[in-house]
């Protein structure tokens, strides 16, 4: 009698477990986080804008994507902030913060459907 495994049982052996181990790993992964949307940015800095220098700050998005970020609810002067999105929004809105932390979208904008801000903390619901 002779004892022990020959090389092809333990081979045999080896690549079941790597198998198991290969479909077992992704399970042991923690979800990733959804994306957040490129909006989400902006609203916390006009936010936090806002609360700094003590005064409405209103957010701007065109149709193409260009936003721009001014103070005491004007668009006189140069702006506090502007860039492009990297996604356009495809219809312009208005976001008006207030210096107590708060905003509301500017129901003439169309915002108010289409962009599910919560006016407290000003971040965007879950849909």
């Amino acid at each position: 009698m002779r004892r022990g495994f020959t090389l092809v049982e333990l081979l045999v052996v080896l690549v079941l477990m790597g198998l198991a181990v290969g479909l077992v790993a992704p399970a042991l992964q923690p979800p990733q986080a959804p994306a957040a949307p490129p909006i989400a940015p902006l609203l916390s800095t006009g936010r936090a804008v806002a609360i700094a220098r003590g005064e409405s700050t209103v957010l701007r998005v065109n149709a193409a994507g260009d936003w721009r970020i001014d103070g005491r609810g004007s668009t006189e002067g140069d702006p506090l902030a502007t860039g492009t999105l990297p996604q356009p929004p495809g219809a312009p809105f208005s976001i008006i913060f207030s210096p107590l932390g708060t905003c509301a979208a500017d129901i003439r904008s169309g915002a108010a459907e289409s962009l599910p801000v919560d006016p407290l903390t000003c971040e965007l619901r879950p849909q």
